[in-house]
């Protein structure tokens, strides 16, 4: 990725390419190894992350990004990092509007 830049995490030109995932044990080769673990991730490739390069490997910018996190904190991360980014219609572009883990309940046990 020689001469690209890319955007800081909260500012605009990420895209939609962010997403929240399980997170591997480890990576080799751009494939996951040994299953995975109990916590999540926050993977995005407009801000330079990779998806196939494991955790260890990637920028330390970009482990704060990633976390680990619980579920609920993943999807909280998720909205609050895309919410800065305008959408085609002013709104939030890829957020799932404000509180969404919170409000939903996801990730919460009963």
């Amino acid at each position: 990725m020689v001469g690209m830049t890319f955007p800081l995490p909260g500012q605009s030109g990420h895209g939609g390419t962010a997403f929240v995932r399980r997170q591997p044990v480890r990576i080799v080769d751009g494939r996951a190894e040994g299953g995975y673990t109990g916590v999540f991730e926050l993977i995005c490739p407009g801000c330079g992350d990779n998806p196939y390069v494991d955790y260890a490997e990637v920028l330390p910018r970009l482990q704060l990004l990633r976390g680990p996190r619980t579920l609920q904190a993943a999807l909280e991360a998720y909205d609050e990092h895309l919410e800065s980014l305008p959408g085609p219609n002013g709104d939030s572009s890829g957020s799932l509007g404000p509180g969404y883990a919170k409000a939903s309940g996801v990730g919460v046990t009963r």
